[in-house]
């Protein structure tokens, strides 16, 4: 059991490296995406073929993952947008407020009870990064994008609960991540429109971190993912994943010194978040003693 936890802590340490590579990758947005969906996808898709787990999920199945993974590219995008616009900890502080996008959304498209708390509780994180944002005008483009970034994120989360819990796992991530690079290649033609050219420049070491980003943050992430969630529970890995952006933060400013780029108000506005993270997790932990309870 230990090596499973080490396995989920790992994983979260990996997601909250992912954000680094905005800065990093000398190149846009959009072709770091477009690279790491690109990687990815084979990596993983080879890894499936060659121990045969890779899987037709029917038209409808295989559509909705390739949907998904058009949502998750655009959620992506934008992140590395609003890394690029401002920093990496600012980036992953704006994309910690999609509890509150998930908590308006979620009971619309899979018509559950609306949780007055749960909006409460999140909607501290978006008075924290308001904040960041009205203290701050140095980055406020960049809490622009990254505030729309969560709302992409909620979407994606919806709706991959919704189909993850009719297909398996393993094929479902593979095909989400070939939806994705589709979706990608689709955008390039309005790429070259808005750019008017590729701006597809880059160095040894970008070609290595985009390599890293594809094999280890995306192929090896989902894998270890999935190989976690078959040991412990959903709800135990969603609380490890709440250090995601420590680690992130921790990282930007250990690599970047990103806390000379950052004033009192940052810190003001991830204090509110913080303790909006801390009373949805006191919540979820009591929700699960009484349900464990019953």
């Amino acid at each position: 059991m230990l090596s499973v936890f080490l396995k989920l802590h790992l994983a979260v340490f990996i997601a909250g490296f992912t954000g680094l590579f905005g800065r990093l990758v000398s190149l846009d947005a959009f072709w770091i995406v477009f690279f790491r969906m690109l990687l990815g996808g084979v990596i993983l898709a080879g890894y499936l073929i060659l121990f045969r787990k890779l899987k037709w999920l029917g038209v409808k199945g295989t559509l909705s993952s390739m949907i998904a993974g058009a949502i998750l590219c655009a959620h992506l995008i934008l992140f590395y947008l609003a890394i690029k616009l401002s920093n990496v900890s600012i980036g992953v502080v704006c994309v910690s407020t999609i509890g509150f996008f998930v908590a308006l959304i979620e009971p619309f498209v899979v018509k559950t009870r609306f949780s007055f708390t749960d909006v409460a509780y999140s909607l501290l994180a978006i008075i924290g990064v308001l904040i960041i944002f009205g203290f701050d005008a140095r980055y406020r483009l960049g809490i622009a994008v990254g505030i729309v970034c969560a709302i992409f994120s909620a979407i994606y989360s919806i709706y991959n609960k919704r189909i993850a819990l009719k297909y398996e796992n393993y094929s479902l991530i593979s095909w989400e991540l070939l939806g994705g690079t589709v979706f990608m290649a689709m955008l390039l033609p309005f790429y070259y429109v808005v750019e008017g050219q590729w701006s597809l420049y880059f160095s040894l070491s970008d070609a290595f971190y985009l390599l890293l980003a594809g094999v280890i943050c995306t192929a090896g992430l989902y894998l270890l993912q999935l190989q976690v969630l078959q040991k412990l529970s959903a709800f135990t890995v969603m609380l490890s994943y709440n250090l995601e952006p420590v680690y992130s933060i921790i990282l930007a400013m250990i690599l970047f010194d990103e806390a000379s780029e950052l004033n009192i108000s940052f810190y003001a506005g991830i204090l509110v978040i913080i303790i909006s993270v801390a009373l949805k997790t006191t919540k979820s932990i009591h929700v699960a003693s009484k349900e464990n309870n019953i």
